[in-house]
C-alpha cells in the first residue's frame, strides 16, 4: 500500500497535466468561438490565454493567464508582469520541467515556436539562445519582441525549488498573421 501511494505521488503531476490539457483545449476552442476567455472548470483560478505550438516536436499546449501554483499544476502559464505578443516586447511563459515542459531540454537553436492569442492571431518565433540564470541574482533580458519559455533547472534535479532557471529565448520572426 505504501508503494502504491508513492507511485501515485510520482505520477500525479504528469497525469494532472495531461488531463488538464484535454479540458483546457476544449475551453480554448470555446474561447475562440465566443471571442472571450472561458474557464475550463469553475474552480480553477485561471483561464486560457494562448495556444503554444512547436511543430518540429509535435507540441500543442494551452497556456493559462495566471501564474499561480494551482494554474501551473495544470498547464504552462503566462507571466502577467510581461507583455502580450502584439506589444512586441517580452512575453514569458513558465512550465514544470517534469510535466508540461519535459520537452524543453530537446529544443534546439532555430526551432520554430508559434503562439496563438484569443483574437486568433499567430505569432512566430525562432529560438536564438538558451540561458541558465539564478533567480537570486535577478533576471534581466533587454531584448524586445521575444518569447521566453522558463522552467526549473537542472532537468534531472531530485529536489524541486532550485534557484536556477532554464530559459529558451526566441525572437519574433514575422508580423501578426490572422
Amino acid at each position: 500500500m505504501g508503494g502504491g501511494y508513492f507511485l501515485f505521488e510520482a505520477i500525479k503531476i504528469e497525469v494532472k497535466a495531461k488531463v488538464g490539457q484535454v479540458l483546457l483545449k476544449y475551453a480554448w476552442n470555446i474561447s475562440l468561438k465566443d471571442n472571450k476567455p472561458n474557464k475550463p472548470w469553475s474552480s480553477i483560478d485561471a483561464m486560457p490565454i494562448f495556444k503554444l505550438e512547436i511543430p518540429k516536436h509535435g507540441i500543442s499546449q494551452v497556456i493559462l493567464d495566471e501564474s499561480s501554483g494551482e494554474a501551473l499544476s495544470w498547464s504552462p502559464t503566462f507571466h502577467q508582469e510581461t507583455y502580450l505578443p502584439y506589444k512586441k516586447k517580452i512575453t514569458a511563459i513558465s512550465g514544470h520541467r517534469d510535466s508540461h515542459f519535459t520537452y524543453i531540454k530537446d529544443l534546439q537553436i532555430g526551432d520554430i515556436l508559434k503562439l496563438q492569442d484569443l483574437n486568433r492571431n499567430w505569432y512566430t518565433y525562432k529560438i536564438e539562445e538558451f540561458l541558465i540564470v539564478n533567480v537570486k541574482d535577478g533576471i534581466s533580458i533587454n531584448h524586445n519582441n521575444r518569447l521566453l519559455l522558463i522552467t526549473c533547472y537542472p532537468f534531472d534535479a531530485i529536489l524541486s525549488g532550485t534557484p536556477l532557471r532554464y530559459i529558451v529565448s526566441a525572437k519574433n520572426v514575422d508580423n501578426v498573421n490572422s
